[in-house]
């Protein structure tokens, strides 16, 4: 039996083993008095808005991959971190202006492991300016890993550092400017620190106001016992979600395994209505693996993924 499939069928009735004590307080008794936690209706139906990020989209100019998106079937968008948002806020703004869709959000690389101090004010002041230009985007946030790779400092160490220092200090700035900081848990091949949604909402809880979290089906295809527990777990404070093959970390759609549906049933029980994501790479071609495939195979696989992710919400 899968890791995944031993809680799936009970994922509901059993929030409490999967998310352990993190977020069972969130969870109401059930009438009954059994005991077993009760989830609160969402306020609004959970809505799917596929997203892409911005590398993936066909088109070169900002208006024609928006267009794109638009045409089909998309509802939010997905940004590079760094110097990117930056150099174009006007230009997005303008792009934006009068479109359903919304700007979800950046995504870049982040470390707040260094051991010296100093390493990690530096990591806190670059983020500093890319979190207000997001905020003049109306972005939901800017994506964040505590730690990547070979860790200097101690776990506790640095979890305390990050929620009472860096990643509060950011969180409060991106507040200040209506928008916020989304926590990504990753692999343990990726980091030995941060790698479920549930101690990554325990962690945005703990910071406070300007501080969310993310879960990503690659990841968690790895590290939680079930998709559906896992989204359950963050409740309100899920503010993002990648998506990707889950044989390969590729586009949705490739292999008989990228089958979503528990993972949209909690989406759907906690009313989730953020940008599911793709974020990964492309198959390789059959005649050449060294070389790429083209974009117009490419475009196909994208609408073929629209097509199985809206089926497959249906379906949960």
């Amino acid at each position: 039996m899968k890791r995944r499939d031993f809680l799936t069928a009970s994922a509901v009735a059993g929030v409490a083993a999967v998310c352990g004590t993190q977020r069972v307080s969130a969870q109401e008794p059930s009438a009954g008095g059994n005991g077993m936690p009760k989830l609160t209706p969402p306020e609004k139906p959970a809505q799917l808005n596929l997203c892409l990020q911005w590398g993936g989209i066909p088109g070169s100019e900002i208006p024609e991959k928006l267009d794109f998106l638009e045409a089909n079937g998309f509802g939010a968008v997905e940004i590079p971190s760094g110097d990117w948002p930056l150099k174009n806020v006007e230009a997005m703004n303008k792009a934006m202006a009068g479109r359903k869709l919304f700007l979800a959000t950046a995504c870049g690389p982040s470390d707040f492991s260094y051991a010296e101090p100093e390493k990690r004010e530096a990591e806190v002041q670059k983020f500093l300016p890319i979190i207000e230009a997001l905020g003049a985007m109306k972005s939901v946030g800017l994506i964040l890993c505590p730690a990547r790779g070979k860790v200097p400092m101690g776990f506790k160490e640095l979890r305390e550092d990050f929620v009472n220092n860096t990643g509060k200090r950011l969180a409060e700035h991106a507040a200040k400017h209506g928008t916020s900081i989304v926590l990504e848990p990753l692999r343990r091949n990726e980091t030995p620190f941060l790698r479920q949604v549930a101690d990554g909402a325990r962690m945005a809880a703990d910071i406070g106001p300007g501080a969310a979290v993310m879960g990503d089906f690659w990841h968690m295809q790895l590290e939680e016992t079930s998709f559906m527990g896992a989204f359950i777990c963050a409740g309100k404070l899920l503010a993002h979600v990648h998506i990707a093959g889950l044989k390969e970390r590729i586009i949705p759609g490739v292999h008989p395994e990228d089958v979503y549906v528990d993972g949209f049933k909690g989406l759907k029980l906690i009313g989730y209505r953020g940008a599911v994501s793709f974020e990964g790479g492309w198959p390789k071609d059959p005649a050449d693996p060294k070389k790429g495939i083209p974009q117009e195979e490419k475009t196909k696989l994208i609408l073929n993924m629209v097509k199985l992710l809206r089926e497959q919400w249906a379906m949960a």
